[in-house]
């Protein structure tokens, strides 16, 4: 039987027993563990409990009326709002509610909102691994629509595969994941290597490299097969690689001269693990604005036909883009010989699944794969910041989102994005707080996402896997 069935009829049935065994005097009380998909129609204001315990004595729920929503944390008896939405709640009204990590998403009708860790992350308290979940009133909810799931792929992990460097290292501050190369079966990991620095969170970036036969275990080379030293910039960021007609390996990097942004370069190497030399002709690209993140994918088994011709590359960046909604949002270039680049008329092509939600500023579009007739892209998304109540510090949240197209222009978005956030347990863990930079590699019908996280103040890169048939069920996730 599927793990999936396993989980959901255990949990329905603990549900049944919980529904039927408890005093009538007593509401009914679910107690899940780890990541959790609640659906539940409501049919009068009530108040929903979805953080935290009793016991404990910290809880968070949704104060649901009818002409909005609350967001509040209760501790020792004390309410703190943390957020509230003015909007017509109209009853029966559905509820959702998706945990992953620390991160909450929520929707309540028609509208929808977000929140990072509230049972105080701001003041280190972190998100229990259990957590009760009821509704204050049980007669405020519709007779059987209490339906709650377990969430089992992407499940956290405590490993990261390249960890930050020793002090004085050429990666000691980050290691960020840019391009995976399989090359003569052995696998080659280009990451974005910073030193100490306060350029954005690290300065002097190289590119490093990490090898692996197995893509679980990796060994890093002492040196940089790129360093900020061979070019005239600051910082060099790495994010995608392929393997040229003539048998060379091509580096794609986006360069900063901080703060400002250069634009996109080229560079070539005879081997995958020999020093890479820069084009001499480079930008072969750039964006008006900010532009760093990016994917590149040889195309020659798929050629992209557009404007009248083939194109054998293709490159998907975020570029920073004003207007009513300013933000990073993905733009598509084709070339057929990786330094001349063909601007899509109708960039940009990836835009925000939401208009205040969880990846309602920023998406970055980097990592993209073709399964069956579908593109699936893992990306990066970022709402807007949030300052917990009396605290001076903004809240951002950096999530991994993941859509899917059949064309590059018209998108899926999956019905449980963000798909992966940070863990909001200890800062030893890579990912405590926020995730990034994915890129997926598929072996043996599992894809292997890697993504870089916050560790120890530092940045590291760690993985979790999902089998194929998860990534590409889309229809079990749709909403009811």
């Amino acid at each position: 039987m599927n793990m999936w069935n396993v989980h959901n009829r255990y949990l329905i049935f603990s549900l049944i027993l919980l529904l039927f065994g408890c005093n009538a005097n007593r509401d009914p009380v679910l107690l899940v563990a780890g990541d959790y998909d609640l659906n539940v129609v409501i049919t009068k204001d009530t108040k929903l409990f979805f953080s935290g315990t009793r016991e404990k004595g910290n809880q968070v729920y949704l104060d649901i009326k009818e002409n909005g929503t609350r967001l509040l944390l209760l501790e020792q008896g004390q309410e703190t709002v943390l957020k509230s939405k003015q909007g017509e709640v109209k009853y029966p009204c559905r509820i959702r509610i998706l945990k992953n990590g620390s991160y909450f998403r929520f929707w309540i009708g028609a509208m929808t909102e977000w929140i990072r860790g509230p049972l105080g992350e701001w003041k280190g308290v972190y998100e229990p691994l259990e957590n009760e979940i009821y509704a204050a009133d049980h007669t405020s909810v519709e007779k059987g629509r209490f339906d709650i799931k377990e969430r089992e792929w992407l499940k956290q992990t405590d490993r990261d595969v390249v960890r930050y460097g020793p002090e004085g290292s050429y990666y000691e501050q980050q290691v960020i994941p840019g391009a995976i190369l399989e090359y003569n079966n052995t696998y080659y990991m280009y990451f974005m290597a910073g030193m100490a620095g306060n350029e954005e969170g690290s300065s002097r970036r190289s590119v490093g490299l990490a090898i692996s036969d197995d893509l679980i275990n990796w060994t890093v080379k002492p040196e940089p097969v790129l360093s900020y030293k061979d070019t005239p910039y600051d910082n060099i960021y790495v994010n995608g690689a392929v393997v040229t007609p003539d048998h060379k390996i091509a580096l794609m990097f986006s360069a900063q001269q901080f703060p400002e942004w250069k634009g996109f370069m080229l560079a070539i190497a005879d081997q995958p693990d020999s020093k890479f030399i820069p084009y001499n002709r480079n930008p072969v690209y750039k964006h008006p604005l900010a532009a760093h993140e990016f994917d590149l994918v040889d195309m020659k088994e798929h050629p992209v036909h557009y404007d009248g011709a083939d194109y054998r590359y293709l490159f998907f960046y975020a570029g920073f883009t004003r207007g009513n909604k300013t933000g990073d949002k993905g733009y598509l270039l084709y070339s057929n010989d990786l330094i001349n680049w063909v601007n899509r008329s109708d960039n940009p092509v990836f835009k925000p699944e939401t208009e205040d939600s969880w990846d309602s500023r920023h998406v970055r579009p980097r990592s993209l794969t073709r399964i069956g007739a579908y593109w699936y892209l893992w990306y990066e998304g970022v709402a807007g910041g949030w300052t917990p109540p009396n605290s001076q510090s903004i809240i951002w949240s950096d999530v991994i989102g993941l859509a899917r197209s059949q064309d590059f222009v018209h998108w899926e978005y999956h019905p449980r994005n963000p798909v992966l956030s940070g863990v909001g347990q200890s800062s030893s863990h890579c990912g405590h707080s926020w995730v990034g930079w994915p890129r997926m590699v598929i072996k043996e019908n599992t894809g292997y996402v890697f993504f870089c996280g916050d560790q120890d103040g530092k940045v590291s890169t760690s993985y979790r896997t999902i089998h194929l048939d998860a990534l590409t069920d889309w229809e079990s996730d749709i909403k009811n």
